[in-house]
């Protein structure tokens, strides 16, 4: 019997990193003394009352796969700590008959074994809120105590001791700025340029973000500028998690916020601060809604990727990046939106008058759909080939694991190296799958190509429904070269 073992633990502290390791060696020996095989490991580090966790949810959509036969995990609560998850999971594993079993005996389905399953579902939610509260109110004393809870600290400020304090020399002065250019004047985008042209790091560089960006935004330094922690106040708990269950966070009444004044040194004074609250406000003004021009959406830097956005004094597009950054994001590449329009008019008429009538037009899209399709399917036979490459490999490994040939560190590495591989594998053969479906029906496709080659032909000027069901994206160089990327390969698309 193939299994899937789930492992949850609530941090990456060195204590759990231990209990982890005895978890496997734990299942491991049962499923040796059962004579079962393991498919594979699914751990998560998190909490158990949601179910957005990805190899939780990794799992799932194997078990509906029927990729293994079985899901072993400790107890009830590591799969879920939320009555409503737990049913959802019952649900799912018995639709797709999966076996569940876990170690301390109260759930085993091979036997029949499910008759407390509801108690222990109801046990494990009480648990989890009577822990959530406990948290929230140790969170409030410790605000009220001025002591920063926050995952991370102001930008300009650093954390010693709980507290909050002066960061580095650097960031302080970069704060200091953005007050005063504010003060003088300048516009919260123009501030942001200021700072891209003066190299300063941008907040997320500094709390060291996986997805930290070079680049300054308005958005950025409107949140510095409205943050009272840098007048000395710590506020705190202005927002919750609705409960221990529905983690959406809410915000909470100003009265109601944590206060603590002058709880830490102040690098703006209230003076300013107070100032650019009301230059703020009066400088609010409601925008009027963007109107959409023909190629939104649609025309694309060829260098950057970002979007083009139209300019009425130029009468076409420029790079978004260019128009956020200047030449440090990227250069112009403008474009004119008449140019566009005429070009692909052209080269419309020219792809459906190539072949002496339309069938024969159709006929040619058609063909390059099948090449396509035979390539797919070679790269999807491929893929499938590797996986079970992989597959096979881990089952050697547990067996030379359980026999004692290697170390469990030695199994473990290579063992998770083949899982990612085996992971990013899958993904590739899900959206393969979906792009060679996209294309199986080559009738569907004869008929909304014919339909759209008599649009194209009877049209003389574009309009938005022709062009976004025609087209899927035109990458515009820095030369003005473009290139169109048409959806005729993907009959769902047009």
């Amino acid at each position: 019997m193939r299994c899937a073992v789930y492992i949850r633990v609530s941090t990456d502290k060195e204590e759990q990193a231990t209990s982890l390791e005895n978890q496997q060696r734990l299942f491991i020996h049962y499923m040796g003394q059962q004579g079962w095989g393991l498919f594979d490991f699914y751990i998560d580090v998190e909490s158990g009352t949601t179910a957005n966790r990805e190899n939780f949810q990794r799992m799932i959509e194997d078990a509906e796969k029927k990729k293994f036969d079985c899901i072993l995990a400790k107890e009830l609560s590591r799969l879920a700590r939320n009555g409503e998850l737990a049913y959802k999971l019952k649900r799912i594993l018995r639709s797709s008959s999966v076996h569940f079993i876990t170690l301390d005996g109260a759930i085993n389905t091979l036997e029949d074994n499910t008759d407390k399953f509801g108690l222990y579902a109801w046990l494990y939610e009480e648990e989890s809120q009577r822990i959530s509260k406990r948290i929230k109110v140790a969170l409030v004393q410790k605000a009220k105590a001025g002591e920063f809870k926050g995952s991370n600290p102001p930008y300009g400020y650093k954390v010693v001791n709980k507290q909050l304090v002066v960061g580095d020399t650097s960031t302080v002065e970069t704060v200091k700025a953005i007050f005063r250019l504010y003060l003088q004047g300048k516009g919260i985008e123009s501030i942001a340029k200021e700072m891209d042209k003066r190299k300063y790091p941008t907040p997320a560089t500094i709390a060291q973000k996986k997805n930290a960006g070079q680049f300054w935004h308005g958005t950025t330094v409107k949140l510095i500028l409205q943050n009272p922690h840098y007048v000395g106040d710590l506020v705190q708990c202005r927002s919750q998690t609705r409960s221990a269950i529905d983690k959406t966070r809410e915000l909470i009444s100003e009265n109601e916020w944590i206060v603590v004044q002058n709880a830490h040194e102040a690098i703006i004074s209230r003076e300013d601060f107070e100032a650019v609250k009301t230059i703020m406000k009066s400088r609010y003004y409601k925008r009027p809604k963007a109107k959409r021009h023909l190629f939104t959406n649609i025309v694309y830097c060829a260098d950057c990727g970002t979007s083009l956005w139209y300019l009425h004094d130029r009468k076409g597009y420029v790079c978004g990046r260019y128009r956020k950054h200047g030449i440090n994001g990227c250069t112009s590449h403008l474009i004119r939106e008449k140019q566009l329009k005429n070009v692909i008019l052209e080269d419309l008429r020219e792809m459906s008058s190539v072949a002496v009538n339309k069938s024969d037009f159709v006929q040619k899209a058609s063909e390059k759909v099948k090449s396509i399709e035979n390539d797919f399917r070679k790269r999807e036979q491929k893929i499938s080939n590797e996986i079970e490459l992989l597959k096979t490999e881990n089952k050697n490994l547990l067996r030379l694991l359980a026999q004692g040939t290697i170390e469990q560190e030695d199994y473990r590495q290579v063992a998770d190296e083949n899982n990612l591989k085996v992971q990013d594998l899958q993904q590739k053969l899900v959206i393969l799958k979906k792009q060679l479906n996209d294309r199986n029906d080559h009738n569907q496709l004869t008929a909304k190509l014919m339909k759209y080659v008599d649009r194209i032909l009877e049209f003389n000027e574009l309009n938005e429904e022709l062009l976004h069901r025609i087209i899927e994206r035109i990458e515009v160089k820095e030369n003005q070269e473009f290139v169109i990327h048409y959806r005729f390969t993907n009959p769902n698309a047009i």
